[in-house]
This record gives structure tokens, sequence and C-alpha cells, in this order.
């Protein structure tokens, strides 16, 4: 494990980045608010109202997450879907459509006292703030299994979640440095392979390229108990649209590596299939990065680990 620790001056821009408050003429543009009409202990009535502020006519989806102990047992006005906690309400026939200056609303009752995270409307922040870079990834998909029809093997899985959207999944083998196939569904059939011990993974991607960590599943594969190799090379970058760009050389492991662990100051902050991660810029201090590598077995490698402190601008001299 290698260690060492930087130190770099705050330039104007990065606090331009950090502190540039919501952009003038937020009014101007859709927006999606949350209210509570009645609350209990048990639960509360929740309304959303989408208020198209733009100039032109708005078919409107709304989507957020509800955190774990919430849920939505009946809702009015839209059609609302979810999977897990992430929920996605879209128009009925009557108000689907808002023209510009136009308003409705939607409403449930939730079992819970959660409420809406990460709120977006047609995949921007639903208070109006230009979209942010994406750089979080989706969820690893979960429930993958492998069987064997007639002469075809067939891979399935359950869907992952994004806070923007999952575009697609990629299909590797231990075999292979590419994907074999990339699917928008949660299936793929291929021929049977040959009698030979081989792994499959499966990741979901989104349309920023952020790539969640493989779900993966053995043909013939023996018990893993071997971790992945360290992570190599890695570095911090600087910082964009308030998040440190994070970079490393990937590992290797004796059937798959699932993805990596990112942890910042000791926290694990995300988990992610590509070898680059982002961490959140919070202003003056040190930032201590690690990241370990895992496999489908959880199997963790030894921690890489880089640093960097950011000092505040020296005073200007007296007189000056």
């Amino acid at each position: 494990m290698s260690r060492f620790l930087a130190r770099a001056a705050v330039v104007a821009g990065i606090l331009a980045i950090t502190l540039n408050p919501v952009a003038a003429g937020a009014a101007t543009v859709p927006t999606a608010a949350f209210s509570q009409d009645s609350t209990w202990p048990a639960g509360y009535v929740g309304r959303m109202t989408v208020t198209n502020g733009g100039a032109t006519a708005l078919t409107w989806r709304v989507e957020f997450d509800l955190p774990a102990g919430t849920t939505i047992g009946s809702s009015w006005d839209a059609t609302v879907t979810h999977s897990g906690g992430h929920y996605v309400a879209v128009g009925a026939s009557w108000n689907a459509s808002l023209a510009p200056g136009a308003s409705t609303s939607f409403g449930w009752v939730a079992a819970g006292q959660g409420t809406p995270q990460g709120c977006l409307l047609n995949a921007a922040p639903c208070d109006g703030r230009p979209p942010s870079r994406d750089v979080r990834p989706p969820s690893t998909p979960t429930n993958l299994r492998g069987t064997a029809q007639a002469s075809t093997y067939v891979l399935t899985w359950s869907p992952s979640t994004d806070d923007r959207a999952v575009t697609g999944y990629e299909i590797y083998s231990n075999t292979s440095t590419a994907p074999i196939a990339t699917v928008t569904g949660t299936s793929y059939s291929m021929p049977t392979p040959p009698p030979v011990v081989m792994s499959f993974g499966v990741r979901a991607i989104d349309a920023a390229g952020n790539r969640s960590p493989f779900a993966t599943v053995g043909l013939g594969t023996p018990p893993d108990t071997t971790a992945p190799s360290q992570p190599t090379g890695l570095a911090l970058r600087g910082v964009t649209d308030g998040s440190w760009t994070v970079v490393w050389t990937a590992s290797t492991d004796n059937q798959f590596v699932a993805g990596y662990e990112v942890a910042l100051n000791g926290t694990v902050i995300s988990l992610v299939g590509n070898t680059t991660a982002y961490v959140p810029y919070t202003g003056y201090g040190t930032y201590f990065v690690a990241v370990r590598a895992f496999d489908g077995a959880g199997n963790f490698s030894t921690r890489a680990q880089v640093g960097i402190a950011v000092d505040p601008p020296p005073p200007p001299p007296p007189g000056s």
C-alpha cells in the first residue's frame, strides 16, 4: 500500500464552481415542487406540483427516491411505478402535456415519513437548476442467473436503477476484454458454452458512461477464495463541477473483477465498474481517497490510497 500527500492551492475557478448560486432565470424553466397535504405518525399525503415555466409545451416525467422504510400505497392524477425505492410518475391522459405557464399536480399516500430525494423532472433537477454533470453510476444488477435451455444458455437479471436513467447492460465473459453483447433488456441468450470453466458478468451503464459493478455468475467455477490484485496508478485530478476525478489502472483476478469500492476519508461513497470515479469537493481540507477491487465472491484487494491537501490562498501582503 502506498500513500502520499500533495499540497495544492485553491484557485478562484474552483471556488466559482463550488460556490456558484442557482443560475439566474431558473424560474423560466419547468419545475416540480413537493408538499405534504397532511401527515400522521405512520405516513402522509404527498403532492407534487409540476409547473411549465418554459416557452414550449411540456410532456412531463417526474422521478425520485424514497428512503428505506417509506413506500407509496395509492396515487392519483398520474401513473406511478417503482423499482425498489425509485419512483417514476408520468401524466394521465388529461394532464400529461402542459402549455407554457400551466401547472398540474399528482398525489399519493405514503406509508412512512420519508420524503422524495433526488427529484428529477425530465432528467433535470426538479427545482429548475441546470443539470449537473452525471457522476453517479447505476446500481449493480441483482438476481443474475444462468440457465441452460436446449442449445442455448440464457442470462437473466433484475433491472438496475440510476439517478438519471439506465441506458443498457454490458455482458462480459472472464475470457473477453470487451463486451460480448450490449442489451437494453434484462436477459441475453447465447449458444451453450463448451464444458469449460467460465464466468459471466453483467453491468449497467447510463448515458454519461458511468458503469455499475458487475453482477457475476459462474459456469462450473470452483469456490473462489483469491482476492483481486491491488489497483495501481491511483491519482486525483482537478475539480470539475464540484467533484474530484479519481483514476487508476484496472486490477486482475483469477475469475472476475466485479468492481471497485471508493472511499473518501474512510467513508465508502460509491461502488463503480469503471476505473474512474468521482468524489465531492467540499472546500479547504485534506482528501484521502482509497480504492480497492472486489470480485463476485466478495474477496477484496488491498487498498490503494492517494491524498491531497487543499489550503486556502495566503493573505495578501500588508499594505497591498
